[in-house]
């Protein structure tokens, strides 16, 4: 099983990264950014789309100034990170979808941040999903404040869900 240093992050950011931008929405200057690169990240699993549709799937739960930065880390996450949940059925989006996740470090600024991708896999394509960007620091907080809030019910992608994930794949290290 392939893993990381949290000390060699995949990418840096600046954390200034899609800061507003007259004319275009976050969502647009996203989607150029992807586009730039391809427009396609490949994952274990197979090419997945960098796309719009992601972006808004993503979007809609929630963005702060180091998730919307850490859009620009996505493509080097699901190429040079792990995985740190195989594909299968799982909640995702009210529906039973195939899923998956990968993770890797990342800095922005000065920080050491983990961001995890969610991937939707089918028959016909692979897609983000979504994705969250934790301060490492604050990853056995975050997965602790899971079993308090959602407890076993809640679903595999909300944030405590996703920390805690990615504290037991730290955790078996």
């Amino acid at each position: 099983m392939k893993r990381w240093n949290l000390d060699k992050p995949v990418t840096i950011l600046t954390g200034e990264e899609f800061l507003p931008k007259e004319g275009f929405t976050f969502a647009q200057q996203v989607y150029e950014f992807f586009v730039s690169q391809g427009g396609v990240a490949m994952s274990p699993w197979g090419e997945v789309l960098l796309d719009m549709k992601g972006i808004q799937s993503d979007k809609s739960n929630g963005l702060g100034r180091i998730k919307s930065a850490s859009f620009a880390a996505i493509k080097d996450v699901i190429e040079k990170g792990v995985v740190i949940l195989p594909l299968d059925y799982y909640a995702t989006g009210g529906k039973k979808q195939m899923t998956g996740m990968m993770a890797a470090p990342i800095l922005i600024g000065t920080d050491t941040f983990v961001c995890v991708v969610v991937i939707i896999y089918n028959l016909r394509e692979r897609r983000l999903y979504l994705h969250e960007t934790f301060l490492t620091e604050k990853i056995p907080e975050i997965a602790a404040s899971s079993l308090v809030r959602g407890g076993a019910s809640a679903s595999p992608q909300s944030q405590g869900s996703v920390a805690k994930i990615l504290l037991s794949y730290l955790n078996s290290k």
